[in-house]
């Protein structure tokens, strides 16, 4: 397997640094990772999901935001920034594969929809622990939604406006928070086994 850095300048007076994993050459199946506002991709959900890619025959894209790699917060006001940012570094890489998944995780879900729409081509999602924008995203999109029942952010209500087909699906995680954990660690880490099963399955085309 190959890593390349995928250097781009950042609004946040920084460079950003998104690895790129190659499992082999000529590849034409790609995951990109999208991190949330205070959950990057090192994070158990996203790094798995990552893991799972890689094992799945997809090579990898890890990305940071600007304001990550600057070290600093994110005002809700530059989140078209953030966006922007995401798609030149995805743009830099996509041209050579034909199937492309999104996984994304909270914040990350409408930056992941909105830069599928801006590169307009076929991608499908795994949105963990969407946000209330993220639902006019979903609706236009093939894929899964993941989201726990005891989530401070997405609930039921949100859930009843998503239009559910034969490609696109929700799962409910029980008494898992916005994080996709509970209280209890042993309930977490049976969670997080649950998630990379339904990764898997997922990526291979289940």
């Amino acid at each position: 397997m190959k890593l390349d850095t995928v250097t781009v300048p950042s609004f946040w007076k920084t460079e950003m640094k998104q690895r790129h994993y190659q499992i082999q050459e000529e590849n034409s199946k790609l995951v990109v990772l999208f991190p949330g506002k205070n959950y990057p991709c090192d994070k158990p959900i996203l790094h798995y999901a990552g893991i799972s890619a890689i094992q799945s025959g997809f090579d990898l894209m890890v990305l940071e935001y600007g304001y990550q790699a600057g070290r600093t917060d994110l005002d809700i006001i530059d989140l078209p920034i953030v966006i922007e940012e995401s798609k030149e570094s995805i743009h830099r890489i996509i041209n050579k594969y034909d199937q492309v998944i999104f996984i994304s995780k909270s914040i990350g879900t409408i930056v992941a929809g909105e830069v599928h729409q801006k590169l307009g081509i076929p991608i499908k999602h795994i949105y963990l622990t969407p946000i209330k924008g993220t639902i006019d995203y979903i609706n236009k999109s093939d894929g899964l939604v993941i989201y726990g029942t005891k989530d401070e952010v997405f609930n039921k209500e949100l859930e009843s406006q998503i239009i559910v087909t034969n490609n696109r699906r929700v799962i409910e995680i029980p008494n898992a928070n916005h994080a996709l954990e509970t209280k209890d660690v042993i309930e977490s880490v049976e969670i997080l086994s649950s998630l990379v099963r339904i990764y898997m399955d997922f990526l291979s085309g289940k």
